[in-house]
């Protein structure tokens, strides 16, 4: 008898966007559990991307150590405070990030070992 197991990662989860951090909650942070930082990037599609990255692959040196953030993983969330990503995703996307949160879906990449942020699909409630 073969059994699919279910996994955190199959579900969509939630990123919400501030003026000075992104927060991600237990159902999209579940990938960073283990991280020692992040990449943050965009793709073609205006979504954000976010490649969970090894102390290992930090320490090989051959990454650009201004593209490098650190994360924050607690039992119910994980977030990345900068105020100088949050701008830089901000002008990227032509959005204005405040106090308030703007929420998007995310969604787990496991052969990219990847999560999308899927902000060309605009803000969920």
């Amino acid at each position: 008898m073969a059994v699919k197991w279910f996994s955190a990662r199959e579900k969509n989860g939630t990123a919400s966007f501030y003026n000075s951090n992104l927060t991600l909650n237990i159902v999209a942070s579940v990938p960073f559990e283990y991280a020692y930082r992040v990449q943050v990037g965009i793709d073609d599609d205006k979504n954000i991307v976010i490649q969970p990255l090894s102390k290992e692959r930090v320490e090989r040196g051959d990454l650009d150590e201004y593209a490098i953030q650190k994360i924050s993983v607690k039992k119910t969330y994980a977030r990345i405070s900068s105020t100088s990503l949050m701008k830089s995703i901000g002008e990227a996307l032509g959005v204005e990030f405040t106090d308030s949160p703007k929420k998007y879906l995310t969604q787990w990449d496991e052969v990219e070992n990847i999560l999308t942020i899927l902000t060309s699909k605009g803000v969920v409630s």
